[in-house]
């Protein structure tokens, strides 16, 4: 079977990041003729994409969907748009079938196949395993668990899945897309060291797309990809996509031993918990190559904290921002949210102090995110938004709303006039 697998357009403004999924999909398949194309690394993703169809004549194509749309910008791009702008493209010159998948597909997959009738099959949650059962029973596709189809004009969902075993799947193949087409930043090609995240912030859908208990891959095995990474494609920057990268501690202190005992010399970035930022560590993660520190306390007061369900305190703020302003090597990054529920004019103030003190004593080494907060469902944000009145129940959130705290609801719309002024 001829199979076409494409990561979804993103608008052109966003920075191409290679598509792990599609990668990780490659890896399990066999006995099929498949190839790859990421529509964010042409100048005509669209018109490219028809010419691959014509000439290739793919049985199948497959549409990674990574988001719906850009989630906490300020400025909003539908991505979703862009799906359907791609299917018109597809059908115009070809009678294969259609799968989606992706995060962004999960998040909304039976609004996604009402909305958009001429997707075939829709791939729920994670897929190295799906894609492979679904392309050899594409006319029973009730025979596989994880899949959205359609009976008689109804769509039908065929039951979960269930999780992955990240070490009994073989490593993401990268060669479905060429590596090389991507710059070298750090958050252009991802490593993953585990899925689930087992903390509980409102507002995140990560819990509910990867499960809320923590899966771990080997460190050998996640080595053993940074190591195939730079051997076979010659590429020695990479982010490590986790939600979280050190929990649980020891086996991020693992990977990044494994790391320095094989002497590999690379560059990366990943999201930290405050928590977990002693001195012996940090010191660790800048030996075994990291260059960038992301860490998302998302607000700055104990009830701010408390209502977003972070696991930290605004002491642990502080104490880890001394921490790691007396260590130079790498850049220091901080998202917060402008206005997040039981924010105060106070907690936004003095949140504004911390980002103007740490630009003045860090410096270049610093930067700071402040986002908007998307209402996504299967978050508890989405609850505390219906209590609010600010969604409906059952309310259809593909075409994306914005949270922002009902009584102190100035402060972003102060904060997005200052951007404008500056130019942001």
């Amino acid at each position: 079977m001829k199979l076409l697998l494409v990561q979804s357009y993103l608008g052109g403004n966003e920075p191409t990041v290679f598509p792990l999924g599609l990668a990780c999909i490659n890896a399990q398949l066999s006995g099929h003729d498949v190839r790859g194309f990421d529509t964010n690394t042409s100048k005509r993703p669209f018109d490219e994409l028809k010419e691959i169809i014509e000439g290739f004549s793919p049985d199948v194509v497959g549409i990674s969907l990574r988001n719906i749309d850009s989630t906490n910008k300020r400025e909003v791009v539908f991505y979703y748009s862009y799906l359907k702008k791609a299917i018109d493209e597809i059908k115009a010159v070809s009678n294969a079938k259609i799968i989606v998948g992706g995060s962004g597909f999960s998040m909304f997959a039976r609004e996604i196949m009402e909305d958009e009738p001429r997707v075939d099959y829709g791939v729920f949650l994670e897929g190295e395993r799906t894609v492979s059962a679904l392309l050899d029973n594409l006319d029973t596709p009730e025979l596989i668990k994880g899949v959205f189809y359609r009976k008689d004009g109804n769509v039908v969902f065929s039951g979960h899945g269930g999780q992955v075993d990240l070490n009994g799947v073989n490593l993401p193949d990268r060669e479905i897309i060429p590596a090389g087409d991507y710059k070298e930043v750090m958050e252009t090609i991802g490593i993953e060291t585990k899925r689930g995240c087992a903390l509980k912030c409102v507002y995140c859908i990560y819990g509910f797309l990867n499960g809320k208990e923590y899966r771990l891959r080997a460190p050998k095995r996640v080595v053993d990809d940074i190591e195939l990474l730079l051997k076979e494609n010659g590429i020695d920057t990479f982010t490590f996509v986790d939600s979280v990268f050190n929990i649980p501690l020891t086996h991020a202190e693992d990977i990044c031993n494994e790391i320095i005992k094989r002497g590999l010399k690379v560059k990366w970035s990943a999201w930290f918990s405050e928590k977990g930022l002693k001195k012996e560590f940090v010191e660790l993660v800048k030996t075994a190559g990291c260059r960038k520190i992301i860490l998302s306390p998302d607000g700055y007061s104990e009830k701010v904290l408390k209502s977003l369900g972070k696991n930290i305190t605004k002491k642990d703020i502080l104490e880890s921002y001394e921490l790691l302003k007396g260590i130079d090597g790498y850049e220091v990054c901080y998202n917060f949210f402008k206005n997040p529920p039981d924010q105060s004019i106070t907690a936004f103030l003095s949140m504004l102090f911390f980002s103007l003190k740490a630009k003045m004593q860090m410096g270049g080494r610093v930067h700071f995110e402040f986002n908007s907060m998307r209402v996504e469902p299967h978050t508890k944000l989405y609850q505390i938004a219906i209590k609010e009145g600010f969604v409906k129940d059952k309310e259809n959130l593909l075409y994306p709303k914005y949270y922002t705290n009902p009584r102190t609801f100035y402060i972003e719309k102060m904060f997005n006039l200052i951007l404008r002024l500056k130019g942001k």
